[in-house]
């Protein structure tokens, strides 16, 4: 049971959602099997590492049935409702956090039902939301909201034929076509960054594929840049959050011209509150895959990636949604600090947002930056005092930190050895004197 998809789904939640959980399983609308909220209760105790050697499955199978028999099916039975339960719980979390999603689904789930005056104010409360907001914490995509936008607005033009409604349908039709041509482009411009990081990453280089070709097709006639750049002096936030990635797809095809890529890095830093935390990742990753294809010798990737990482500190745009940090974010700073001798900013960093990594993982990880950190300065009994922390089997088993662990040992025998031969030699010359 310790490797079972129902411990990994609980290992990820906190001791709020937890409690909500217990909730959710008391409800009898989602469960009304007495042994099911048995079982959570028995394990919730070990949270939230659920390690034990008492969850293994027949020591649960005493705690629920102290005077039977084990039996495998009935147990597989009752583990495996009470993985369904977590799954449900985890979908309508993240189903409740999309409050565009919620509000366009409860429109078209009261039209199904033919509910006309509520659907009809429903659509005027959420089109005047959409009009009036886009608000970053809202959303952790920016793909995310201008699908239910696209689809809310072709919705509409339904709506307005089907009830009589007094809109204006060919409004309803423009927006619906420029919210579909918005996600398109958004979409498309990372699925080619995708292409191309694949490339930088050393792997072999993929045939230009159709949606390349198209997008080549279109620069040719300067046709993106009139629609993006020129046409659009005074640009909507939608259509902002579209050139930035636009600027993005033309620094990745512009063979390494760095003034493209500053075009690019000063328009995101621009609108930069625009974007949701895990959309600023994205771009970043976006930005730094654009510096290395940079022809521009000595320029510094970790430094600009650092910068990066600083603006998105002051500016209180690190946390994603859930109010985490996640580990590659965490990872990817204290190694760039590293690279340019800020130990004390890698620390500092560390310090602030340890607590704020995901539950399963935060020891481990922490443990395993301060040992990057101590490594670093050279205090190697440190890091291994560090490295000897990490309880992650699959972390522990991984080259890189046997890699890590032996130059740790080694480096710190060396300084050792150091010593000894300073103290020996300091001990001769008094003999001498």
């Amino acid at each position: 049971m310790l490797k079972s998809s129902l411990l990994e789904i609980l290992r990820t939640f906190s001791k709020q959602e937890l409690e909500k959980f217990e909730d959710f399983i008391r409800s009898p609308y989602f469960n009304k099997k007495e042994n099911v909220l048995q079982l959570f209760l028995g394990i919730k105790r070990h949270a939230p590492s659920f390690e034990s050697n008492d969850l293994e499955k027949e020591s649960v199978w005493k705690l629920l049935f102290p005077e039977r028999e084990y039996n495998y099916g009935t147990m597989k039975n009752i583990i495996h409702d009470l993985t369904k339960l977590s799954e449900k719980f985890i979908l309508l979390e993240h189903y409740s956090e999309d409050s565009y999603r919620c509000e366009y689904d409860l429109i078209e789930a009261a039209n199904s039902r033919n509910i006309q005056r509520f659907t009809s104010g429903k659509i005027d409360q959420f089109e005047k939301r959409v009009r009036s907001e886009i608000d970053p914490n809202k959303y952790s995509m920016i793909d995310d909201l201008l699908y239910i936008t696209t689809n809310f607005y072709y919705a509409k033009s339904s709506f307005i034929q089907e009830y009589n409604l007094k809109h204006d349908r060919e409004d309803s039709l423009r927006l619906a076509s420029e919210h579909s041509l918005h996600y398109f482009f958004i979409n498309s411009f990372k699925l080619i960054h995708n292409t191309f990081a694949h490339e930088v990453q050393g792997n072999r280089p993929v045939s230009k594929t159709l949606l390349e070709k198209f997008f080549l097709k279109l620069e040719e006639h300067s046709i993106l840049e009139d629609l993006l750049l020129n046409d659009n002096k005074d640009q909507d936030k939608l259509t902002k959050i579209v050139t930035c990635f636009y600027l993005m797809y033309r620094a990745l095809t512009s063979d390494g011209d760095k003034a493209s890529y500053d075009k690019f890095k000063s328009y995101l830093r621009e609108n930069i509150k625009l974007f949701s935390a895990f959309e600023l990742q994205n771009l970043n990753n976006c930005r730094n895959t654009c510096a290395i294809n940079l022809k521009t010798p000595g320029s510094n990737g970790a430094k600009e990636s650092l910068e990066w990482h600083k603006l998105l500190m002051e500016k209180n745009l690190f946390l994603q949604r859930n109010g985490l940090i996640t580990t590659p974010v965490m990872s990817n700073v204290i190694n760039y600090s590293i690279q340019l001798n800020e130990t004390a900013f890698a620390e500092e960093f560390l310090n602030r947002y340890a607590g704020k990594l995901p539950a399963e993982s935060r020891d481990n990880t922490y443990n395993y930056c301060m040992a990057m950190i101590h490594f670093s300065r050279k205090e190697f009994g440190k890091s291994l005092e560090c490295l000897s922390k990490i309880s992650d089997e699959k972390l522990i088993r991984k080259y890189f930190l046997k890699n890590f662990i032996l130059r740790s040992i080694m480096n710190s025998m060396i300084m050792n050895l150091l010593f000894m031969h300073l103290i020996h030699l300091h001990i001769s010359k008094r003999e001498i004197n």
